[in-house]
């Protein structure tokens, strides 16, 4: 069956929660926002008792495991634990996650370096899935989780990367359903080709359904693939609604292998390169913050990212835009 591209979101909550939408009042809303599927993970409880369809658009169970040490979520099939969670420790959360696997579930640990509420357990002892590497509208604490993930891809960990919206409400201009966008690759929106597809490595992360693309290519392999090396292999990389200012990279393992900045709005910008080592290539967008945007999102961060009284990070100067998994090397 030949793959197509899927828009959806892994990361929402409804009035089960502390979400201001109804769970009928969401799904509309992912309706009008263009998604295909999505991912209902109200805290600590089972909003969607079994994956199914809305006119099209996939409903996929989910739960966000939502304790002290660390936000999990579970998808696809249903947390088989009753309120009050033991949550005390990290065995305690592997022995809840273990038996949703059983269940088919799939698991992911949420914004582990938030300043808010972060991973607090060992995160390399805890097994997942795949890893939210962006959380909500896009802020510092989303840059060290992408540093952390693309350390372990160069340890040769094959782990996938998502990105959530983590939506419970808009505030007032600001519309942060969907933001970010998680674009999957697979054979169509149910919910296991969906989830099939996420652990393959098979998706995109961008900053909203109509946003950038980045369509990643290496002698007919895609994202989540592996290729031999040889000599002579080559790759194209092509990126949509590149903004001026706007920079694509292109990465052999840590190696930067092709850098294109966008003097003005670009459609699409098609690159093409060689690859000279094993392991993997992705390609990302970037873009640096100016002055005021800088202050703007660092008083954003202090006083609604950051829980009270904690150490809040250095505003970054660039950040990402959209990001792929990568294709592997051999």
């Amino acid at each position: 069956m030949q793959r197509r591209w899927f828009k959806g979101d892994t990361h929402l909550h409804t009035t089960n929660s502390d979400g201001v939408l109804h769970q009928y009042e969401l799904i509309e809303a992912c309706k009008k926002a263009g998604l295909d599927w999505i991912m209902i993970t109200d805290h600590n409880y089972n909003t969607v008792e079994k994956s199914y369809s809305s006119d099209g658009l996939t409903v996929i169970q989910g739960q966000e495991i939502t304790g002290y040490n660390g936000h999990v979520n579970v998808w696809g099939a249903r947390v088989p634990f009753e309120m009050p969670y033991d949550l005390s420790d990290i065995e305690a959360y592997t022995k809840m996650t273990e038996a949703s696997k059983k269940n088919g579930a799939m698991i992911s640990v949420n914004h582990p370096f938030c300043s808010n509420c972060p991973f607090r357990m060992d995160l390399d002892a805890f097994d997942m899935d795949c890893v939210e590497v962006w959380n909500t509208i896009q802020h510092t604490d989303n840059n060290k989780c992408m540093k952390w993930w693309t350390d372990k891809l160069l340890e040769g960990k094959r782990l996938p990367a998502v990105g959530g919206s983590d939506f419970h409400r808009d505030y007032g201009p600001a519309k942060l359903l969907a933001v970010p966008t998680t674009i999957t690759y697979a054979k169509s929106n149910s919910a296991e080709d969906i989830m099939d597809a996420i652990r393959e490595g098979r998706c995109v992360v961008t900053n909203s359904p109509n946003s950038s693309m980045i369509y990643l290519d290496i002698e007919g392999a895609q994202l989540g693939d592996s290729i031999a090396l040889g000599n002579g292999l080559t790759g194209k990389c092509t990126a949509t609604k590149l903004h001026r200012g706007f920079v694509l990279r292109v990465y052999n393992n840590d190696k930067l292998i092709y850098e294109h900045r966008a003097n003005a709005y670009e459609k699409t910008h098609t690159a093409h390169f060689g690859i000279k080592e094993t392991g993997f290539v992705r390609a990302e967008i970037d873009y640096r913050l100016s002055r005021p945007v800088k202050k703007l999102l660092g008083f954003g961060e202090r006083n609604f990212l950051a829980a009270r009284g904690a150490d809040v990070p250095e505003t970054a100067d660039e950040m990402f835009w959209a990001f792929t998994n990568p294709i592997w090397i051999v």
